[in-house]
């Protein structure tokens, strides 16, 4: 089974341009980038060990610099259990993305960086790297 990532849900639930919305006679509650009115999506990819210093510095990148490194990197490759976790929440039309950096410690994993939110052009890229 997947690990879900609720602490990404959380951090994502308290933006301002996110809006809960209510669904099959309210039963379920879910999470909509409001000014897209697109639907986010949660999953978690794993890496392996050897890409933890790109991560890291990807993570650690703001503004346009982070934008212009997007734009000309490739996908990263996945690996089946790696030690690394990038919890990724993304809208259905891509102009969203949460992104949280996590490695493996002990018996969990713990972050290494803070959440990330793009938008527009940035969370495109975004998605595109961590085939989301």
């Amino acid at each position: 089974m997947e690990n879900q990532p609720q602490g990404l849900k959380e951090s994502v639930a308290l933006q301002s341009y996110i809006t809960r919305k209510s669904t099959f006679f309210g039963l379920i509650n879910r999470l909509v980038y409001a000014p897209t009115d697109s639907r986010l999506n949660f999953t978690c990819r794993y890496y392996a060990p050897i890409l933890r210093e790109e991560l890291k510095e990807l993570f650690a990148l703001g503004g346009q610099v982070l934008e212009k490194r997007l734009a000309k990197m490739n996908r990263f490759e996945q690996a089946v259990n790696g030690n690394l976790l990038v919890e990724c929440c993304v809208s259905a039309d891509k102009e969203f993305a949460a992104l949280q950096l996590k490695h493996f410690e002990q018996i969990d994993y713990q972050p290494i960086s803070e959440v990330r939110f793009l938008q527009g052009e940035p969370a495109m890229q975004a998605a595109k790297i961590f085939d989301l």
